[in-house]
């Protein structure tokens, strides 16, 4: 049976209160990432929805997405939606796959380009069924999971 990896996209999250007592969050990995909220909750939600916007932004300007690097004591974490987080996974594979492998995974699929742009785009209409199936075609099994925070 093959090692299987893992692929976590759970970014560590700061949060700071401000002078006004709301709290900013801030991401070591993404230092374009700054949002706030009125309290511990609404800071952490607004972090994921502002987490998913800078990785979306990114995969639009082909601009690389780090890793997430590693939780410190005191932070807390944050993740893109599914949707997003499969995409940045796709994006990987063409840029380590280089020239010709939309083409490639439209052949794999039995699809057309036109559908593997779709599931490319940060804000494409792509089913979450035609992602999943997308992944599969480059070796990836996609598993809902729940990560425990700790709060």
């Amino acid at each position: 049976m093959p090692d299987t990896q893992f692929t976590v996209f759970a970014y560590p999250i700061i949060l700071d209160p401000d002078e006004d007592g709301r709290l900013v969050a801030t991401s070591p990995d993404f230092p374009e990432l700054a949002t706030d909220g009125a309290n511990e909750t609404e800071a952490l939600a607004n972090a994921g929805d502002a987490l998913d916007l800078v990785i979306r932004d990114r995969l639009r300007r082909g601009d690389p997405v780090p890793d997430p690097s590693p939780r410190e004591s005191g932070t807390h974490l944050a993740c893109p939606e599914h949707v997003t987080a499969y995409r940045v996974a796709l994006s990987r594979w063409a840029t380590a796959t280089g020239r010709g492998a939309r083409r490639e995974l439209a052949h794999r699929l039995n699809k057309g380009e036109t559908h593997v742009r779709r599931l490319m785009s940060p804000e494409g209409g792509a089913s979450m069924k035609s992602l999943v199936e997308a992944l599969a075609a480059i070796g990836y099994r996609a598993e809902p999971s729940l990560v425990w925070v700790g709060r």
